[in-house]
């Protein structure tokens, strides 16, 4: 149990790196939590960063902040992978910014890589197909409707058939099925400054990451 808490909080803390928040201030002297739609997240930065910029924000927070640290607790501390999870609370409540914090994406592509990469190459195989057949192509919907098909897929085959990812334990599916849902529910919340609520509005938060469509 000491273990596992001392990963968590780790783990919170790791996650709570502003990322775009402190590349927004120091390479284009501007407060992204005063920008769009006010948080420091990298869909909101994204306009006012070059490519090499959006390059390095995905780097961090796919890569250092989720893939690294769930890869390591996966295959050396396995028995303490839902502490994962708090890499993707840390992202989206930030100690350092008074919990307003980015959306979680990235940070939740590189926790499912990290927890097993054949989970990851089949998150990518299902972005793809929607990415080509849906229509909002200003929109998060490949994304959410790909790490929704791959925890069915994922849930299906380790209850029923045991055939494509008999190596991944139920606590790793419990585990990642809680960070889907912490991914939605962030991008449910909208902006601070936003009171109202109807399906309506979840629905363009949830695809557009914003309260206007």
């Amino acid at each position: 149990m000491v273990i596992f808490i001392v990963f968590s909080i780790f783990f919170y803390f790791l996650g709570s790196f502003p990322t775009s928040y402190l590349l927004g201030k120091s390479l284009y002297k501007i407060d992204i939590l005063n920008k769009g739609s006010k948080h420091s997240g990298l869909s909101n930065i994204y306009k006012y960063s070059s490519r090499k910029i959006i390059f390095l924000i995905l780097f961090i927070d796919i890569f250092l902040k989720g893939f690294i640290p769930s890869c390591i607790i996966s295959n050396y501390f396995s028995e303490y992978i839902f502490s994962c999870i708090f890499l993707i609370i840390g992202h989206n409540w930030p100690f350092f910014l008074r919990l307003n914090g980015g959306k979680g994406l990235s940070v939740s592509i590189g926790i499912l890589a990290g927890i097993n990469i054949y989970v990851f190459f089949l998150l990518i195989i299902f972005f793809f197909v929607f990415w080509m057949i849906e229509q909002f192509k200003d929109s998060s919907m490949p994304w959410v409707l790909s790490f929704f098909s791959t925890i069915l897929v994922l849930i299906i085959d380790i209850f029923y058939f045991n055939a494509l990812f008999e190596s991944i334990s139920k606590i790793s599916l419990f585990s990642i099925i809680i960070v889907f849902l912490l991914l939605l529910f962030r991008r449910s919340l909208g902006n601070r400054e936003y009171n109202s609520y109807n399906p309506k509005i979840l629905f363009i938060r949830l695809i557009f990451d914003r309260d206007v469509k």
